[in-house]
């Protein structure tokens, strides 16, 4: 008999695909009788009619993703739970490379429930087994986690037991542990290529798993394994066994979709999400993640591309070619025929230098939400005008740091006026930022002149989902509703259509009576159709 979960998830397969080979094509140093396809699974686990195509192999020499697979409802959904780990199961799913990143983020932040994000911090580096740094582990515990935290941001990584990914992982682990705050909980999202996940049969179940048990690893295996500390997971495929990098288009466009989403209150008042890429060492396949995912924060001194591009952009003064310092500095660190490409995208991002700060372990991190913030608001073009400053005080007043906002943006040496306070104090009174609406204030807001019929109307209607005025509001206007399962009804709109002063004034009567003067008089409706309180019973009456 189906589960609950399972009858709620069971549209998943319709909209999220695995990927399938689908043309055997055998490669070319292969000595074991052609027992192997260039997409790196073995002859036997192929269809037949990926086995059979012998006309169609024969004139390919290169097997393509795109080319030879065929996409077929994902097999992999749920949660996973982690044997001897104790903590609450990882949401999970298989999806194909090409998947849509609007649906991907609706799953997670309106099925899975995870909240949307301020900020992402998309972690990229090594993905070795060395050493970790003392100063390293801190930046990331003392620093990123506890900024994400802070400022309710989410943490990508490739969600792997190694490399980053681990060290991500274990500072996730380490902050919780260390807290007593029950609000302590970080969304370390990890986005991993299908293929080399270590026992990735065991999360198989064409009808979801709630959930899937994930055994202990066996650390000689060539696989990696998932790491336990990571709240979920997208695992890639496209169509490969064994082979690293099918999760990087993916990711890409994932994090362009979520960088054009709104953070805030909504509205003219509201932001695009800001996405920050946060490089760790590295070989030489992230110059293009650095080159394609700017703003950038290069860790200098964690070794690596890292450290090679922050030497670089220190010796060299803007407009000043890179390509052959840099083909001379990489030499013998990376290899030889990656050498001219690595040199050209080093020139890119040389071109590009206002969006990279280079941060090392010499400075301190009490304060690395600033950091973070300034790397962001980094690409704007600077000048005295307060306008410039704006992206950067809409994210002080989403990640509600009051502190940020007083000692970088209220200094005294830009001049703010009203008008332009408007916006972030609409934000800052619907996320109850009550700080920030006093910084606003002193600093020349005129709350009278700023609170319009017009304003109260947006500030009404924009009430966060879970608040009682929200759903008392959803009841008078008749728009409840039954919960949505295609990724396209999850979208959910964040604010309510047409709300009206005479929808508020009449939900205050009903709640307040006579207990005060009424609010809003005279703009009780004819007729509506409003909402009665009888104790803590809601009923509609028309």
């Amino acid at each position: 008999m189906a589960t609950s979960d399972q009858k709620d998830q069971a549209w998943i397969p319709k909209y999220f695909k695995k990927k399938v080979c689908t043309t055997f094509i055998e490669q070319p140093n292969d000595t074991g009788a052609s027992n192997f396809c260039q997409c790196g699974n073995t002859r036997k686990n192929h269809t037949s009619v990926a086995i059979e195509d012998a006309f169609g192999a024969a004139i390919v020499s290169k097997w393509d993703s795109a080319q030879h697979t065929t996409e077929r409802p994902t097999d992999a959904y749920g949660e996973v739970e982690f044997q001897g780990i104790s903590r609450r199961p990882s949401k999970f799913i298989r999806l194909s490379d090409s998947s849509d990143p609007a649906n991907a983020y609706a799953l997670v932040t309106n099925h899975w429930k995870i909240p949307h994000p301020n900020l992402v911090v998309s972690v990229v580096g090594g993905e070795g087994e060395g050493p970790v740094k003392a100063w390293l582990k801190d930046v990331l515990r003392k620093g990123l986690v506890k900024a994400a935290q802070s400022t309710g941001a989410w943490i990508m990584t490739s969600g792997l037991q190694a490399g980053v990914g681990r060290y991500v992982g274990e500072a996730v682990r380490d902050h919780a542990m260390a807290s007593t705050s029950r609000s302590t909980h970080v969304v370390a999202m990890g986005i991993a290529p299908w293929g080399i996940v270590e026992q990735h049969h065991c999360l198989v179940n064409p009808k979801g798993s709630f959930p899937a048990r994930y055994p202990r690893i066996n650390p000689a295996s060539p696989f990696c394994p998932l790491d336990a500390n990571h709240s979920a997971f997208f695992l890639v495929d496209n169509g490969t066994l064994g082979r690293a990098g099918g999760e990087t288009a993916f990711r890409a466009r994932l994090e362009r979709y979520i960088a054009q989403q709104k953070v805030g209150a909504g509205g003219e008042g509201s932001i695009e999400i800001p996405v920050l890429l946060l490089l760790i060492s590295g070989d030489s396949r992230v110059s293009e993640a650095v080159h394609a995912s700017i703003p950038c924060l290069l860790l200098a001194g964690s070794g690596g591309a890292a450290d090679c591009l922050a030497e670089l952009l220190e010796e060299t003064q803007p407009g000043e070619s890179l390509k052959t310092l840099a083909m001379k500095k990489m030499q013998g660190k990376f290899p030889d025929n990656d050498l001219e490409e690595l040199a050209e995208q080093v020139e890119s991002i040389g071109n590009l230098r206002e969006l990279v700060t280079v941060y090392s372990d010499q400075e301190g991190l009490e304060e690395f939400e600033t950091v973070l913030l300034k790397a962001l608001v980094k690409a704007c073009k600077r000048s005295s005008k307060a306008t410039c400053y704006l992206d950067e005080l809409r994210l002080a007043v989403a990640w509600n740091r009051v502190d940020i906002a007083s000692t970088e943006l209220f200094r005294g040496d830009i001049l703010w006026e009203p008008s332009l306070l408007e916006n972030p104090m609409r934000d800052a009174l619907l996320g109850n930022r009550t700080d920030l609406v006093r910084l606003f204030v002193e600093n020349g807001l005129d709350v009278g002149q700023f609170l319009t019929w017009g304003k109260l109307e947006q500030l009404y209607a924009g009430s966060p989902k879970v608040s009682l005025l929200h759903q008392l509001l959803e009841q008078c206007h008749g728009t409840g509703s039954e919960p949505s399962t295609s990724p396209e009804d999850l979208l959910l709109k964040q604010s309510l259509p047409d709300c009206h002063l005479s929808h508020v004034a009449f939900i205050l009567h009903e709640l307040l009576g006579n207990v005060c003067a009424p609010f809003y008089a005279g703009l009780y409706p004819t007729g509506h159709r409003g909402i009665g309180v009888s104790g803590n019973i809601l009923c509609t009456f028309n």
